[in-house]
């Protein structure tokens, strides 16, 4: 087997492990252009005029295999921490509509009233949550609840003495 050949052979080997298996989307011209650029950075020369080329190859080729393979998953992880705190938005929201309906059939409460509620409501539906197992983090709505009122779903209207008493008002969208 002359030297092109092998050259082929073990990156068409690395790329079906890699890339092909794992099923993402990389073009073999640049998944090789990737390992050359590699191979020339660390040995100072093209891979085919090395001597010591199926040696040196194959290490690159996992390297770059590999770091494509650990990119993919670290996406795949990201888009499911969005997902998740896309629906910890949607349910707190639904909580906290259940809670404020509630609060004012209890409390026979007029707007705006009604639409009002304490950080340390938010605290308490999440507690209650938390012991249903709704959710899997005893905090899990603490950060979901600081975005909500930066995306503006909720308005704080008044600071309370601490921070459990700041109100806000739930803003209609």
């Amino acid at each position: 087997m002359n030297t092109q050949d092998l050259y082929d052979a073990i990156l068409e080997v690395n790329f079906d492990h890699y890339i092909t298996q794992h099923e993402l989307d990389v073009e073999y011209d640049d998944f090789r252009l990737e390992i050359d650029l590699m191979y020339r950075e660390n040995y100072d020369q093209f891979p085919l005029w090395d001597p010591e080329m199926e040696i040196n190859l194959d290490k690159i080729a996992d390297i770059v295999g590999q770091a494509h393979v650990e990119l993919a998953e670290l996406s795949v992880e990201e888009e499911q921490q969005k997902e998740k705190k896309a629906e910890l938005k949607d349910q707190l929201q639904c909580h906290v509509e259940l809670f404020l309906r509630y609060k004012s059939m209890k409390f026979e409460q007029e707007y705006p009233q009604n639409r009002r509620l304490k950080r340390k409501d938010i605290w308490s539906i999440q507690k209650v949550d938390f012991e249903a197992g709704d959710i899997e983090e005893e905090d899990a709505y603490l950060e979901v609840f600081e975005e909500l009122i930066i995306e503006g779903y909720y308005e704080k209207i008044e600071s309370g003495g601490d921070q459990k008493h700041d109100i806000f008002h739930v803003v209609e969208v």
